[in-house]
């Protein structure tokens, strides 16, 4: 079986965008890559990333003409997507359970949470809301090259 994480559109955004830790982030990602460890993601994963694409078109943060290549980028990393409905029945559950007030984030700890892998987010407040009871959760600004 091959190692895998569960890699957020956070994190991955923080790659191709000009973020604060677009180092360590795309850093993880070739180390990923060499290492040979594959990436799962909630279907959501895809319009995540489409949609913090185009709000930073709206905010200036990136020209228009940047987007394309950008989204290009992201839908064709090499990520393996997941959806089932007992998978958003279950972020359901995890959202409810860590008291979160949207199930969006809960489907990545759910697939991770089916694939026993750690679940990797750029998304600080969400490590910490979620860490101190769900181990599995790392957060991008902790990473350091093995």
């Amino acid at each position: 079986m091959a190692l895998q994480v569960v890699v957020d559109a956070s994190l991955v955004v923080a790659s191709a965008l000009l973020e604060t830790f677009t180092p360590q982030a795309k850093a993880i990602l070739t180390y990923w890559n060499t290492q040979q460890i594959e990436m799962i993601a909630p279907k959501l994963f895809q319009y995540e990333v489409i949609s913090i694409t185009r709000k930073a078109v709206y905010q200036r943060r990136i020209q228009q003409d940047e987007a394309v290549p950008i989204i290009d980028y992201f839908l064709h990393l090499p990520i393996t997507y997941i959806l089932d409905d007992s998978l958003l029945r279950r972020a359901y559950e995890l959202a409810t359970l860590y008291n979160r007030p949207t199930a969006y984030d809960s489907q990545y700890l759910a697939v991770a949470e089916r694939h026993q892998c750690e679940f990797w987010t750029a998304d600080e407040r969400l490590y910490n809301a979620i860490h101190p009871a769900w181990g599995q959760v790392r957060w991008l600004g902790n990473w350091t090259a093995a």
